[in-house]
């Protein structure tokens, strides 16, 4: 709990239940002052990425590649025939964005892992403004909901979602804001310039605003007992302005659609439980099967026990994100994992939803110690699962230093017949030997309206893209054609120079046909291709 003698109390709120103080507040001699509690918060809440340099995220290696081709192509001739970057605008530029303006300043890499850390500080700092904008103080509730924004979809690296997301969260925390002071034309204002930042971002974000602001004013309505066609009326009277991104938007998806980047469906009731049981997952099962149950259990005793620590407003958003979640099929217009991405947001609104004004004071000492502990424990669980991941990825590394410059190398990583717990963070290594070597890697993701790059080597196809590089053991029934043993005859080694295998790797392997062994020090392994007789 963090001391709140100096915040000035918000004006009460027709649809809060209880206008109780969430905490008793500490002598003024001693207090915190509100903006350095959030300030530490935020802080804190890198405390797992600074533990590592470039952060182990699944798709970040991937993306790292795009990076390097949008900012340095014009400076590395051996990718040019390969990779085309043209801008355009769509909904999913976030990261792009933020790396192009931080390149000059701090070159590839570094610009990659601040633009990480960047991501991070927002979100928290999006959490703690609603909770702030909601409740007047920031609750334990919302300090318990600071680990989520590691969640699942952040650790598998999807960086535009996860600052879209962000940038969500804050929009939102200033419309409430503005709102609440009366200055209705101007939160209008607000939402549109916001909506259409967040829309560029990422197309979640923006959905995901304009649920928030929905729900809202949903709850306003109803709790006014607004006849229908006026409820109605009000609601498109406040959010009419997050419809300015339609039009790009339209454009967008007619051009995506055309080139085949709209894949929608595969709804899976099996997969829902456990997307919901692997909001926090990282490395470990335990630890973050234990964390989701905590969470889970929270917020359950608390609503259950005490009705009246719910708020309204984000009640009925934590309601529609569950909803949304469970319609939601894995697939929509080409955005993989799109019910997944959904879970870990579904808790930080329900988290946010809750209020200890309705608590008793022992019940509130209980619950913000176990907030502070929980948020420390995941701060710690998480950047030891990400230097273990690190050093995952740093042992397969030297193969590297065996490839030379402007090779074109087919990179496979064999995944396991059954996914494990563990993130898959090799699936992208590839893309590090085209930074750091400028190699051709055949893991760069090339869907038409998705992203603005572009793979041309038809003498590698079908192997010039993700997913080509994922390969299962021999043996495993799911897929035969996807083997190692099939794919590496299937291969046009005509159009690479090197294989690289990292992954699930048999223990006695034989040396593939056409191929040549390159001793390397690291893990993996590292095949030339032999001159056709």
């Amino acid at each position: 709990m963090l001391p709140s003698a100096r915040v000035k109390a918000p004006p009460p709120d027709p649809l809060t239940m209880s206008e109780a103080p969430a905490f008793p507040s500490p002598a003024p001699a001693r207090a915190l002052p509100a903006w350095a509690g959030f300030a530490l918060l935020c802080l804190a809440s890198l405390a797992s990425l600074l533990l590592v340099g470039l952060p182990p995220l699944t798709d970040l290696y991937g993306h790292l590649g795009r990076f390097a081709i949008q900012t340095e192509l014009a400076q590395r001739p051996a990718l040019q025939p390969f990779f085309s970057y043209d801008w355009k605008l769509i909904g999913n530029l976030g990261s792009d964005l933020l790396v192009e303006a931080l390149h000059p300043l701090l070159g590839l890499e570094r610009s990659v892992r601040a633009a990480v850390l960047l991501t991070q500080l927002l979100a928290s700092a999006g959490v703690l403004a609603v909770s702030r904008a909601v409740h007047g103080r920031i609750t334990p509730f919302a300090i318990a909901a600071l680990p989520l924004i590691y969640g699942y979809p952040f650790n598998f690296g999807f960086l535009n979602f996860s600052l879209g997301m962000a940038l969500a969260l804050l929009a939102f925390a200033g419309w409430l804001t503005l709102r609440a002071d009366g200055r209705g034309v101007l939160a209008g204002v607000w939402l549109a310039l916001a909506g259409a930042a967040i829309w560029l971002c990422h197309t979640y974000g923006w959905v995901f605003l304009g649920l928030l602001a929905g729900a809202t004013m949903l709850a306003e309505v109803w709790a006014a007992r607004t006849p229908p066609f006026r409820a109605v009326l009000r609601i498109l009277a406040a959010c009419w302005p997050l419809l300015l991104p339609l039009v790009p938007m339209l454009l967008w998806r007619a051009g995506a659609d055309a080139g085949g980047g709209a894949v929608t469906g595969d709804w899976s009731a099996g997969m829902k439980l456990v997307w919901l049981i692997s909001v926090l997952r990282t490395r470990w099962m335990v630890p973050d099967l234990g964390g989701a149950l905590f969470l889970a259990g929270l917020i359950y005793w608390t609503a259950r026990r005490h009705a009246g620590a719910i708020n309204p407003r984000m009640g009925v958003a934590a309601l529609l994100c569950a909803m949304g979640f469970m319609v939601l099929p894995m697939n929509v217009f080409g955005s993989a994992f799109a019910d997944m991405r959904l879970a870990p947001y579904a808790f930080i609104v329900a988290l946010l939803a809750l209020s200890p004004a309705a608590l008793t004071p022992r019940a509130r000492q209980v619950v913000g110690t176990l907030a502070l502990s929980f948020f420390a424990l995941r701060m710690v669980t998480t950047g030891l699962a990400y230097s273990a991941q690190e050093r995952e990825v740093a042992a397969h590394l030297p193969a590297l230093d065996a490839m030379p410059e402007g090779a074109r190398v087919a990179f496979l990583v064999v995944k396991p017949c059954e996914a494990g717990w563990p993130l898959p963070v090799l699936d992208h290594l590839g893309s590090l030997a085209l930074v750091r070597r400028n190699v051709f890697a055949n893991d760069q993701w090339d869907v038409p309206g998705m992203n603005p790059l572009r793979v041309h080597y038809p003498a590698a196809e079908p192997y010039a893209r993700d997913p080509s590089q994922a390969v299962l053991p021999d043996g495993c029934p799911a897929d035969p054609a996807r083997t190692l043993s099939r794919t590496l005859a299937a291969l046009p080694l005509g159009a690479f120079t090197h294989v690289w295998i990292v992954g699930e790797l048999p223990p006695a392997m034989p040396v593939p046909a056409g191929l040549t062994p390159v001793p390397v020090a690291g893990e993996g392994r590292l095949y030339a291709v032999r001159p056709a007789a």
